[in-house]
């Protein structure tokens, strides 16, 4: 018996499946990008702006609550014969902080001033007219004021800011590490029993504090913003507020996809189930990237609020172009490991090229810087819209859960897109056909996308498809 061995041949395909795949690779294309970008249809389906407002109008009001209940505690209120009303509300470092009133805190100085806001209310006839005169007794201890602020006449309401130093002229405070009341002595021509507001003699409210002052710890406490109204603001921003990153953000994440594809391919010498899981672990890794992110925008935003934004707006320029420049690395990086031609020619491709193992952190920081540079290229659209929403919910962990929500709710059309690119056969034998042409176009789109974040150019895209897109930027 010969042991002569009969060659075996894969069987011929037929002719009639070739129209076949000419017409599956086009189409499974066409379904790749639609998946990718089906988060569009979400500014369609739900009208972002209303239910932006909507739930920021339900967050206003809880923080309105909110500031009402400190503000009653820290108030006194004195009422005289005649219906005029004086309220006194002594306004410590912890209401400027929790009552939305940072941005005064650098020009009242509370933390070195005994703050008033002063208020004189009355529903029928007028009030007398200049502001009332105020001194501070603290202990045994005069002080007059070192700054009054506010209207000399006034119909029906007048509000006046007055300040004390909490220090003496010696440079000692007023206010020892004793308890002491703090007590406001206000004088005018309040009691319309006396005469009219003309020939009214002056009457003094004595409006008393016990020092120092302690807020409640559970007056303190943020409202709980529930689940509902987060996620609401999670799809509100989406489809109202973050497109303009968000759509370049998705011809990224294809360019990273079809790049970790082609890498994948060319390093296992064909399609294999290890390179079908390369293809989804680079993508998870993306989604991962920009889920932290936005994460830590939401809790940073939630809890510092102005603070966040003031200094985002000053640092946002110097993080755009370095973010574009990590983005421009990044995407040679990924030629380089895909064998692109021209890329491996280039200085230090040798040493990309034995950088095993870097994928999975490498896609992770590409989703984070360029969202970073994606965010401050929209410092005006996004972080002031983030301090609006997000920053009103004035928690860290609500911001947190907000933005992660709404990062998670983008990462399920990414994810969908990457299952279907790793099990879609069509797509996967072009890939290992062309895997460095494909990592040459890919690394181009990166590149390309890190320059327009060093050149402040990121805007450019957007506003020519945001028209076409019926959207608004």
């Amino acid at each position: 018996m010969s042991n002569t061995q009969v060659p075996t041949y894969a069987p011929a395909k037929s002719q009639k499946n070739k129209p076949k795949s000419r017409v599956m690779l086009p189409l499974s294309l066409l379904a790749l990008v639609l998946i990718t970008f089906s988060w569009l249809a979400v500014p369609y389906v739900v009208n972002g702006a209303k239910l932006l407002q909507k739930s920021g109008e339900a967050v206003q009001e809880d923080r309105r609550a909110y500031q009402g209940t400190i503000s009653d505690f820290l108030s006194r209120k004195w009422t005289f014969p005649g219906g005029i009303e004086v309220t006194s509300l002594y306004a410590t470092p912890e209401y400027f902080e929790r009552a939305d009133r940072g941005n005064l805190t650098e020009f009242y100085d509370p933390e070195n001033n005994f703050i008033f806001f002063v208020s004189e209310e009355v529903h029928t006839g007028e009030l007398p007219s200049g502001q009332p005169a105020a001194t501070l007794r603290v202990g045994d201890m005069i002080v007059r004021p070192n700054f009054v602020e506010g209207p000399q006449d006034a119909s029906h309401h007048r509000l006046s800011i007055v300040s004390f130093p909490k220090l003496n002229d010696d440079g000692h405070p007023y206010l020892g590490d004793g308890a002491a009341e703090l007590r406001l002595i206000l004088r005018h021509s309040w009691d319309r029993s006396l005469g009219s507001p003309e020939d009214a003699l002056p009457v003094v409210a004595n409006l008393s504090w016990q020092a120092p002052v302690a807020i409640p710890t559970e007056l303190l406490d943020r409202p709980a913003i529930g689940g509902a109204i987060a996620a609401s603001l999670s799809v509100g921003l989406l489809a109202a507020v973050l497109t303009p990153c968000l759509l370049q953000l998705a011809v990224v994440f294809m360019a990273t996809m079809s790049a970790s594809g082609a890498e994948a391919v060319s390093t296992s010498k064909g399609v294999t189930r290890a390179a079908q899981r390369r293809i989804l672990v680079a993508a998870s890794a993306f989604v991962l990237g920009y889920l932290i992110l936005f994460t830590l925008a939401g809790a940073l935003i939630g809890g510092l609020g102005k603070q966040a934004q003031i200094a985002f707006s000053m640092y946002s320029r110097p993080v755009a172009i370095g973010s574009g420049i990590l983005v421009i690395l990044f995407g040679i990086w990924l030629g380089v490991r895909s064998k692109a031609p021209l890329m491996c020619k280039l200085p230090g491709a040798a040493l990309m090229q034995r950088l095993k193992g870097g994928s999975t952190f490498g896609n992770v920081m590409i989703a984070i810087v360029y969202n970073l540079g994606c965010m401050s290229c929209f410092g005006g659209a996004i972080i002031a819209t983030l301090f609006i929403y997000v920053g009103a919910l004035g928690s860290a962990f609500t911001g947190a859960v907000t933005m992660g929500a709404f990062a998670l709710g983008l990462g399920i059309p990414f994810m969908a897109a990457a299952l279907f690119f790793s099990r879609a056969e069509p797509l996967i034998l072009a890939v290992a056909k062309y895997s460095r042409g494909i990592g040459l176009v890919s690394s181009l789109i990166i590149i390309a996308f890190g320059l327009l974040l060093v050149t402040d150019n990121f805007h450019t895209l957007s506003d020519r498809l945001y028209p076409i897109l019926g959207l608004s930027s």
